[in-house]
């Protein structure tokens, strides 16, 4: 039986169970990629319109005796410099005020890949997590020196996108990846997709609202926020320091998407403007709480890395994924998926969401009355 099989609309009987993979409607943004070498550029119309940081300055192309030089820039401040001079090809890369110079071979536009793979932007890391992080509910995890980056040719650093989504809003999710489409501010391709999964958040003792320490209220808290079942009933546990801590095993869809370096803030700030990403220090509830954070991390970490965990900056909670994603979903998801069968799938998922939310309040109702005492006769 096919999981992702939508309920027709007017079927009786129960919730549809949750979808367990839905596609959604890629960002694209076709380029046109040059068919002749660096050093043979006799003009602008001989270069790739889009390259690494930004789009082509038609005009920013001049020749000399030695070969010719253009620069490509994003309206948001990077930058690209390329010279081509004597074989080689002098490269000057500008993101976030910071900039840097390498030599690379100009046989071919595509050897640019292998500068990138041998440049290691730790500083653009760092200073991109040092912003967004100040604005965003959201944790920016840099790439690891021994770990290969990846890129691709023209749009250069692939990145991945992980955030928890309200089962109830992956409707609103499609429609924004629908808006995408046609937004002109976003230069280079988006993909996403949603799964269900499974992730752990410990509520520290003493450093939470009462709700978020206590087993009903925090399942309460999470089916209200997700609509995604808990695993199982919370825990209390004590670490190895001492530490106590209440322990949620929650299901819920988390979204997995994959731009370049070039488009991470605005794909962020279109996340949040859409109400998927709260708010640095925001409070409490969804998308605000630390427990539904988003995640930037480099292309290939949403699948390779395993038990990753971190800290929200006030050390209230702790965010622990077995893993983000795996990768032979790639393959399960279906390709060229229409729009039809996927709004059917968001709606079986806000249904079961529904359903699910009804049926924790109703149980945890009748756990109260069958804790409340008895009157006494008088």
């Amino acid at each position: 039986m096919d999981e992702n099989k939508p309920t027709p609309p007017d079927a009786a009987g129960p919730a549809p169970a949750f979808p367990k993979l839905i596609p959604l409607p890629v960002v694209e943004r076709p380029v046109r990629l040059p068919a002749v070498a660096p050093g043979e550029v006799k003009s602008a119309a001989d270069l790739p319109p889009r390259l690494l940081l930004g789009d082509l300055v038609a005009d920013s192309f001049v020749t000399d005796a030695k070969g010719w030089s253009a620069e490509w820039r994003d309206a948001d401040g990077p930058s690209l410099r390329v010279k081509c001079a004597g074989g080689l090809l002098g490269v000057e890369q500008q993101f976030a005020g910071l900039s840097g110079l390498s030599l690379v071979g100009a046989e071919r536009f595509a050897d640019l890949l292998h500068l990138l793979r041998q440049t290691y932007p730790k500083e653009w890391w760092d200073k991109l997590g040092e912003d967004l992080e100040a604005r965003y509910n959201l944790r920016v995890f840099p790439p690891r020196e021994e770990d290969p980056v990846g890129a691709v040719f023209p749009d250069g650093y692939l990145l991945a996108l992980v955030l928890p989504v309200a089962a109830d809003r992956l409707g609103d999710l499609f429609a924004l990846h629908k808006a995408m489409a046609g937004d002109a501010g976003l230069r280079t391709e988006i993909k996403g997709y949603l799964r269900l999964g499974f992730s752990v958040v410990n509520y520290l003792e003493g450093r939470n609202p009462p709700m978020l320490s206590h087993p009903a209220g925090l399942v309460l808290h999470h089916v209200n926020a997700l609509g995604t079942p808990a695993a199982e009933l919370p825990v209390r546990e004590v670490d190895e320091t001492g530490q106590t801590a209440w322990t949620l095993r929650r299901s819920h869809y988390l979204y997995v998407a994959h731009c370049h370096l070039r488009e991470a803030a605005r794909l962020v700030a279109r996340l949040s403007e859409a109400g998927f990403i709260g708010a640095a220090g925001g409070g409490e509830g969804y998308p605000q709480g630390p427990e539904f954070a988003a995640a930037l991390l480099p292309f290939g970490y949403e699948y390779a890395a395993a038990n990753a965990y971190w800290f929200d900056a006030r050390r209230t909670r702790r965010l622990f994924y077995p893993r983000f994603a795996e990768a032979e979903e790639r393959n399960a998801l279906g390709a060229g998926a229409g729009d039809i069968w996927i709004k059917a799938l968001c709606r079986d998922a806000a249904k079961a969401a529904e359903r699910n939310r009804a049926d924790t309040l109703r149980a945890y109702a009748e756990g109260m009355a069958e804790a409340r005492p008895e009157t006494p006769p008088a």
